[in-house]
């Protein structure tokens, strides 16, 4: 459903001209939408909420799986970050079930057998040059690009969704602060008076590499749309990437009608989008009350917030009850269907209800997003005090700010950007603190809720991603699972105890790469020819007929150990990606054994005992 235009706090849609009414086809189907909406919202916005069905269940649409879909003129595009625009002809790609009746709610695609995004793969059209890349066009990434542009640096911000200002909207300000609003338009329009910055939006960067990191940018030419990947060649790499919102665990957590409270308030916000007049909001933070009231202002009619904590004290809650939301406390929900939502006591006694609502709005706590920081390079470990995967390590040249790097309040995310942008380039950064005033006496926020474990033939999937990850059966190691892990998987895993929390990071680091399922390796080892005195017989050809030496270092204190394997910055680290190997250590540093083509390369990794480490060549003497 589409929500008033002049519902309160702005839930009509910010991004839409409702005066220009557009429509174009998907599939043959024809999508009414407004100027300002992406397909995806139009599709939304239209009834059409089934993604497909996975397995023998059906898995809704939502921001947090876009399809991929496919121009008349061939480009193929990401649904959530393609505007819509009048008189486009767009297919699904993804296989569907032979004969398959049209369904009018459903794109009808088969979820576990969409393809993988083709601009992985894809080759640059375009290099840019700057000293400074962002990626992240939230507060701490506004305000470092800000920062460095001031300071007459040259700046490129890319930023995934269609808007910028990132999630700090969906906690509003804190005491007296300023407004997420006024923060970002008051960076906007510093950026945007200095030609020193690019800001792309609609732009998903990936495969950071050897200080370089390629876009995938969504354009509009004229009437047309394309997509196109360029190539960023950045002095420094500043990650503002921000955080995920985990998906609390449950069978059919990810039935159509069921949506994290973040895409909830974005849908809302941006494109006055919801997925149902009648809502359960289910939080186990304060915020998901601030979410319920101003829904409820909005014209959805709230049933009830539910709330795994025992009498949670906020003022938000507060507001709440005077507002006169039903409000249940110590109740988790338990399983999902269509339509109908049923809850349980958290203490294991009482009798469960079921609630029918057209949509079940669900908040679980923040996982930073550190994709890119692993790509890199980065490592990752499990924080018991925070229940996520922090960014551990450090990776000359590239900084990480904001809620990335773990950051709560606006005021100190902002700080972090200009901070971490300074340090980046060798200056001093100021110093700051990450308080919220007067939550100190507000009910910290739970665990992920997790329902108990069940014979529901629903899943129970372990996070809202392209992963599809479900929850291993009682006894069932979550090794077996032979798909890539998000991080929000793993954080899921700890908290069921699948995963030892000390094992946390280094899992995440090595199951977290993208692309499909994983499959053995079928290298093998030649069978060594006459080798050099000075080459090990084993190595013989492993890293091609030419292998050359190389004395890498990572400071003046550290040594590698013999038999430590050498990676490229933008490889993925399993053995069969190694592109050397470490075979003397040295004083600082080691010895590596690397391919010929490797010698070009100005950045590694070494993988050690304890954990991955930069590494560069040593300068000569």
């Amino acid at each position: 459903m589409r929500l008033a235009v002049d519902a309160a706090h702005e839930f009509g849609g910010v991004d839409l001209d409702r005066s220009r009414p557009i429509s174009f086809l998907l599939d043959g189907r024809r999508i009414r939408a407004f100027a300002g909406d992406t397909v995806l919202t139009a599709l939304l916005a239209a009834d059409i909420t089934t993604l497909g069905a996975f397995g023998g269940s059906a898995m809704g649409l939502t921001p947090a799986f876009p399809p991929l879909i496919r121009s008349r003129r061939g480009d193929v595009l990401p649904a959530d970050r393609t505007p819509a625009a009048d008189g486009l002809e767009l297919t699904t790609l993804g296989q569907r079930r032979r004969l398959q009746l049209r369904q009018p709610h459903s794109l009808g695609l088969l979820v576990d057998a969409l393809p993988d995004p083709p601009w992985l793969r894809a080759e640059p059209e375009d290099t840019l040059e700057t000293d400074l890349l962002v990626v992240g066009g939230g507060v701490a990434g506004l305000a470092a690009a800000e920062a460095a542009s001031a300071a007459g640096r040259r700046v490129v911000l890319a930023e995934r969704r269609t808007w910028l200002g990132g999630d700090a909207r969906y906690f509003g300000p804190v005491g007296d602060e300023e407004s997420p609003e006024a923060v970002t338009r008051r960076l906007l329009e510093a950026l945007r008076s200095r030609p020193e910055v690019r800001i792309f939006t609609g732009a998903e960067a990936f495969s950071p590499g050897d200080a370089s990191v390629l876009l995938s940018a969504v354009e509009t030419e004229g009437s047309a749309i394309r997509a196109r990947v360029i190539r960023v060649a950045a002095r420094r790499v500043l990650l503002a990437t921000g955080a995920r919102q985990r998906l609390p665990v449950f069978p059919g957590n990810r039935l159509p009608g069921v949506i994290a409270a973040i895409d909830a308030y974005h849908l809302a916000k941006r494109f006055g989008v919801c997925l149902g007049g009648v809502a359960v909001v289910a939080t186990q933070s304060n915020y998901g009350y601030r979410l319920a009231m101003r829904l409820n202002d909005a014209g959805v009619a709230v049933r009830r917030v539910v709330d795994p904590r025992i009498h949670p004290q906020s003022r938000f809650v507060d507001f709440a009850k005077a507002s006169g939301l039903t409000l249940a406390s110590g109740q988790t929900p338990l399983a999902a269907g269509r339509g109908q939502y049923t809850f349980a006591p958290v203490a294991g006694s009482g009798a469960s209800v079921q609630i029918e609502a057209a949509q079940l709005v669900v908040a679980g706590p923040w996982q930073p997003e550190l994709t890119l920081w692993m790509q890199a390079g980065g490592s990752v470990d499990w924080s018991g005090e925070r229940r996520a995967l922090m960014a551990a390590g450090v990776i000359e040249h590239v900084a990480i700010a904001g809620s990335a790097a773990g950051y709560r309040s606006m005021r100190a995310c902002v700080a972090s950007g200009r901070a971490a942008q300074a340090a980046l380039f060798g200056e001093r950064a100021k110093a700051f603190e990450d308080n919220e005033p007067g939550t100190a006496l507000e009910t910290p926020e739970a665990p992920t809720p997790i329902a108990p474990a069940a014979g529901s033939a629903l899943p129970a999937f372990l996070d809202s991603g392209r992963t599809l990850v479900t929850r291993p059966p009682e006894g069932q190691p979550a090794s077996s699972t032979p798909r890539s892990l998000s991080l929000g998987d793993v954080a899921a895993l700890v908290e069921l105890g699948q995963i030892a929390s000390a094992d946390a990071g280094a899992i995440a680091e090595e199951r977290g790469a993208p692309g499909p399922d994983l499959v053995a390796s079928d290298w093998a080892p030649a069978v060594p020819p006459e080798t050099g005195a000075d080459l090990p017989a084993y190595l013989a050809r492993r890293f091609g007929d030419e292998p050359q030496r190389l004395h890498l270092i990572v400071d003046h204190r550290r040594t590698f150990p013999t038999g430590a394997l050498v990676y490229s910055v933008s490889a993925q680290r399993t053995p069969e990606h190694a592109i050397g190997v470490v075979v003397a250590s040295a004083d600082p540093g080691g010895i590596a054994v690397v391919s010929k083509s490797a010698r070009r390369l100005d950045r590694f990794i070494i993988e050690t005992e304890t954990g991955p480490s930069p590494a560069r060549p040593a300068p000569p003497r």
